[in-house]
């Protein structure tokens, strides 16, 4: 594993340990020599992500977007910055630079790109591990709800299966790298038809 993308809040939230769980999933990052990919911010838990793994040497790559870029918000250290034009060309380029996929406390944004991977995974478009870093239980909630889409039959308990989640940044981490991904031959039977 080469890459993994960061998704998380450009913001650091109310809860310090926010904050400290970005740092501390950089690092774990960083300890297994994988570059990072994040979105380019300068600002919030983008910043620590960013910062962090570049004190602890590896590469860091930003996908910024055009509108950001031109209020200066991309953080002027990473190694190196794509811009984007739009959200989908974003959100292109995390897939085809990245081996897999982490999310922390995050807005719509994150929650957007989860949704994204998991939906490109589910299709077989992909098929790279995702997880979820549930600080704090920061999405209880979000996985009640997936859980009872699964309930209701609208998400396949396969799909669902695929999501890797901990509390624990070196837990998520050896869940990420350690993951065996399903076959790509039959990604269908994610789709639970």
């Amino acid at each position: 594993m080469k890459n993994i993308s960061i998704f998380c809040g450009a913001h650091e939230g109310r809860n310090p340990e926010y904050a400290k769980a970005a740092e501390s999933i950089a690092k774990a990052v960083a300890k297994k020599g994988i570059n990072i990919v994040f979105g380019g911010g300068n600002v919030g838990l983008m910043k620590i992500i960013s910062d962090t793994a570049l004190d602890n040497g590896v590469e860091v790559l930003g996908i910024s977007l055009k509108s950001l870029h031109a209020l200066e918000l991309v953080n002027p250290r990473v190694d190196e910055i794509v811009v984007s034009d739009t959200l989908l060309d974003r959100k292109d380029e995390f897939m085809s630079r990245s081996d897999a996929f982490i999310v922390l406390p995050g807005g719509v944004g994150s929650l957007d790109e989860l949704a994204e991977i998991m939906a490109s995974n589910q299709l077989g478009i992909i098929n790279k591990p995702v997880g979820i870093l549930n600080t704090e239980g920061y999405y209880d909630h979000l996985l009640n709800w997936f859980n009872k889409a699964v309930d209701e039959g609208f998400i396949s308990s396969k799909n669902l299966d695929e999501l890797l989640v901990a509390d624990s940044p070196d837990e998520l981490i050896d869940m990420i790298t350690n993951h065996q991904k399903p076959s790509d031959e039959n990604w269908t039977e994610r789709l639970g038809l």
